[in-house]
Protein backbone atom coordinates (compact mmCIF):
# COMPACT_ATOMS: atom_id res chain seq x y z
CA UNK A 1 0.00 0.00 0.00
CA UNK A 2 1.51 3.26 -0.92
CA UNK A 3 1.92 6.21 1.61
CA UNK A 4 3.96 9.49 0.87
CA UNK A 5 6.77 9.33 3.67
CA UNK A 6 7.78 12.84 2.54
CA UNK A 7 5.14 13.60 4.92
CA UNK A 8 6.94 12.29 7.83
CA UNK A 9 8.93 14.52 9.93
CA UNK A 10 11.89 12.36 10.38
CA UNK A 11 13.30 9.44 8.72
CA UNK A 12 13.00 7.00 11.69
CA UNK A 13 8.99 7.09 11.06
CA UNK A 14 9.80 6.67 7.47
CA UNK A 15 11.13 3.19 8.12
CA UNK A 16 8.73 2.02 10.51
CA UNK A 17 5.92 2.83 7.84
CA UNK A 18 8.16 0.65 5.68
CA UNK A 19 9.50 -1.95 7.67
CA UNK A 20 6.52 -2.77 9.90
CA UNK A 21 3.99 -4.67 7.39
CA UNK A 22 7.40 -6.29 6.06
CA UNK A 23 7.16 -9.06 9.57
CA UNK A 24 3.67 -10.26 8.69
CA UNK A 25 4.55 -10.28 4.96
CA UNK A 26 7.55 -11.99 5.25
CA UNK A 27 7.68 -14.93 7.17
CA UNK A 28 11.66 -15.78 6.59
CA UNK A 29 14.36 -12.68 7.90
CA UNK A 30 12.25 -9.74 6.87
CA UNK A 31 15.19 -7.99 8.30
CA UNK A 32 17.97 -9.47 6.10
CA UNK A 33 19.56 -6.16 4.46
CA UNK A 34 22.60 -5.96 2.03
CA UNK A 35 25.44 -4.17 3.51
CA UNK A 36 28.45 -3.09 1.97
CA UNK A 37 32.02 -1.56 2.29
CA UNK A 38 35.36 -0.88 0.43
CA UNK A 39 38.22 -2.48 1.17
CA UNK A 40 41.70 -1.06 1.01
CA UNK A 41 42.47 -0.70 -2.94
CA UNK A 42 38.95 0.43 -2.87
CA UNK A 43 37.08 -2.89 -4.12
CA UNK A 44 33.37 -2.65 -3.06
CA UNK A 45 32.42 -5.71 -1.17
CA UNK A 46 28.49 -7.10 -0.34
CA UNK A 47 26.94 -9.64 2.23
CA UNK A 48 23.45 -10.20 3.39
CA UNK A 49 23.12 -9.24 7.65
CA UNK A 50 20.38 -9.59 9.74
CA UNK A 51 19.23 -6.16 11.42
CA UNK A 52 18.50 -6.57 15.16
CA UNK A 53 17.58 -3.04 16.11
CA UNK A 54 16.72 0.06 13.62
CA UNK A 55 16.51 3.09 16.15
CA UNK A 56 17.48 7.14 16.51
CA UNK A 57 20.86 6.28 16.32
CA UNK A 58 21.12 4.16 12.99
CA UNK A 59 20.79 0.25 11.96
CA UNK A 60 22.40 -2.07 14.30
CA UNK A 61 23.32 -5.90 13.23
CA UNK A 62 25.93 -8.46 14.87
CA UNK A 63 29.61 -9.48 13.38
CA UNK A 64 33.16 -10.65 14.30
CA UNK A 65 34.56 -7.21 13.80
CA UNK A 66 38.05 -9.78 12.59
CA UNK A 67 35.75 -10.62 10.09
CA UNK A 68 36.77 -9.19 6.18
CA UNK A 69 33.27 -6.93 6.78
CA UNK A 70 34.42 -6.24 10.09
CA UNK A 71 38.33 -5.15 9.34
CA UNK A 72 36.97 -2.96 6.25
CA UNK A 73 34.27 -0.64 7.90
CA UNK A 74 36.58 0.03 10.76
CA UNK A 75 38.88 0.81 8.63
CA UNK A 76 37.06 3.38 6.04
CA UNK A 77 34.77 4.37 8.94
CA UNK A 78 31.97 4.34 6.57
CA UNK A 79 30.08 1.66 5.24
CA UNK A 80 26.02 1.60 3.56
CA UNK A 81 22.72 -0.78 3.83
CA UNK A 82 20.44 -1.51 1.60
CA UNK A 83 16.95 -3.36 2.66
CA UNK A 84 14.70 -4.82 0.32
CA UNK A 85 10.92 -5.96 0.48
CA UNK A 86 9.93 -7.76 -2.74
CA UNK A 87 6.50 -8.05 -1.77
CA UNK A 88 5.59 -4.34 -1.07
CA UNK A 89 7.99 -3.20 -3.95
CA UNK A 90 9.74 -0.98 -1.36
CA UNK A 91 13.95 -0.43 -0.68
CA UNK A 92 15.43 1.66 1.62
CA UNK A 93 19.31 2.58 0.87
CA UNK A 94 21.19 3.97 4.15
CA UNK A 95 24.88 5.48 3.98
CA UNK A 96 26.35 6.55 7.10
CA UNK A 97 29.64 6.45 10.26
CA UNK A 98 30.27 3.22 11.70
CA UNK A 99 31.25 2.40 15.12
CA UNK A 100 30.63 0.21 17.60
CA UNK A 101 27.59 -0.33 20.30
CA UNK A 102 28.09 -0.16 23.98
CA UNK A 103 29.68 -3.76 25.47
CA UNK A 104 26.64 -3.62 27.50
CA UNK A 105 23.98 -4.66 24.80
CA UNK A 106 26.81 -6.89 22.99
CA UNK A 107 26.82 -9.11 26.67
CA UNK A 108 22.88 -8.79 26.78
CA UNK A 109 22.56 -10.33 22.87
CA UNK A 110 25.47 -12.68 22.70
CA UNK A 111 23.67 -14.15 25.95
CA UNK A 112 20.39 -14.62 24.38
CA UNK A 113 21.08 -16.81 21.57
CA UNK A 114 21.38 -20.50 21.39
CA UNK A 115 24.23 -22.04 22.83
CA UNK A 116 24.80 -23.57 19.16
CA UNK A 117 25.59 -20.02 18.01
CA UNK A 118 28.03 -18.30 21.00
CA UNK A 119 29.80 -21.67 19.97
CA UNK A 120 29.79 -20.70 16.93
CA UNK A 121 30.70 -17.50 16.96
CA UNK A 122 33.75 -18.69 19.55
CA UNK A 123 34.90 -20.97 16.85
CA UNK A 124 34.91 -19.12 14.22
CA UNK A 125 37.90 -17.23 12.86
CA UNK A 126 35.47 -15.33 10.15
CA UNK A 127 36.73 -15.40 6.72
CA UNK A 128 39.95 -16.98 7.07
CA UNK A 129 40.79 -19.89 4.86
CA UNK A 130 39.25 -23.14 5.99
CA UNK A 131 40.85 -26.52 4.90
CA UNK A 132 37.41 -28.50 5.02
CA UNK A 133 33.93 -28.93 6.07
CA UNK A 134 35.52 -31.83 8.25
CA UNK A 135 37.49 -29.07 10.23
CA UNK A 136 34.96 -26.82 10.97
CA UNK A 137 32.80 -29.46 12.44
CA UNK A 138 35.63 -30.87 14.26
CA UNK A 139 36.54 -27.13 16.02
CA UNK A 140 32.84 -27.01 17.00
CA UNK A 141 32.23 -30.46 18.41
CA UNK A 142 35.69 -30.21 21.08
CA UNK A 143 34.59 -26.77 22.16
CA UNK A 144 31.25 -27.85 22.80
CA UNK A 145 32.77 -30.89 24.60
CA UNK A 146 35.52 -28.97 26.60
CA UNK A 147 32.57 -26.46 27.64
CA UNK A 148 29.88 -28.81 28.47
CA UNK A 149 27.80 -27.17 31.82
CA UNK A 150 30.04 -23.86 31.62
CA UNK A 151 28.53 -20.64 30.65
CA UNK A 152 29.69 -18.99 27.71
CA UNK A 153 30.73 -15.48 27.33
CA UNK A 154 31.03 -13.33 24.79
CA UNK A 155 34.09 -12.66 23.07
CA UNK A 156 35.73 -9.16 22.61
CA UNK A 157 35.66 -9.50 19.00
CA UNK A 158 32.03 -10.28 18.34
CA UNK A 159 29.97 -7.40 19.04
CA UNK A 160 27.49 -5.14 18.08
CA UNK A 161 28.06 -2.34 14.71
CA UNK A 162 25.84 0.42 14.07
CA UNK A 163 25.58 2.13 11.02
CA UNK A 164 24.88 6.18 11.81
CA UNK A 165 23.39 7.31 8.96
CA UNK A 166 23.88 10.44 6.87
CA UNK A 167 21.97 9.93 3.65
CA UNK A 168 18.36 7.53 3.71
CA UNK A 169 16.74 6.96 0.49
CA UNK A 170 13.15 5.35 0.47
CA UNK A 171 11.94 4.00 -2.47
CA UNK A 172 8.89 2.64 -3.81
CA UNK A 173 7.12 1.86 -6.62
CA UNK A 174 3.50 4.12 -6.92
CA UNK A 175 0.23 2.40 -8.82
CA UNK A 176 1.22 1.08 -12.08
CA UNK A 177 4.56 -0.31 -11.93
CA UNK A 178 5.58 -0.63 -15.93
CA UNK A 179 5.58 3.38 -15.61
CA UNK A 180 8.44 3.69 -13.77
CA UNK A 181 7.47 6.89 -11.82
CA UNK A 182 8.30 5.21 -8.50
CA UNK A 183 8.62 7.72 -5.20
CA UNK A 184 12.16 8.39 -4.09
CA UNK A 185 12.40 10.27 -0.92
CA UNK A 186 15.80 11.19 0.42
CA UNK A 187 16.91 12.10 4.15
CA UNK A 188 20.01 13.94 4.11
CA UNK A 189 21.90 15.22 6.93
CA UNK A 190 23.05 18.79 6.41
CA UNK A 191 25.29 19.60 9.24
CA UNK A 192 22.80 18.96 12.31
CA UNK A 193 19.73 19.11 10.44
CA UNK A 194 17.87 16.93 8.64
CA UNK A 195 16.61 17.68 5.08
CA UNK A 196 13.90 16.28 2.54
CA UNK A 197 13.97 15.96 -0.93
CA UNK A 198 11.64 14.19 -4.03
CA UNK A 199 14.16 12.47 -6.86
CA UNK A 200 13.50 11.65 -10.27
CA UNK A 201 12.95 8.38 -10.55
Amino acid sequence: MYQDVSQQKDWLSAWKIFYEPEKSLEKDDPNAASLSSVDSEGMPNNRIVLLKDVNQDGFLFYTNYQSQKGKELFANGKGAITWWSRTQHKSVRAQGLISKIDEKISDDYFASRSREAQISALISKQSEILNSREQLENEWNDFKEKHEGQDIKRPDYWGGICLKPSRIEFWQSVDNYSDRLHDRIVFRLEGSNWVKERLYP
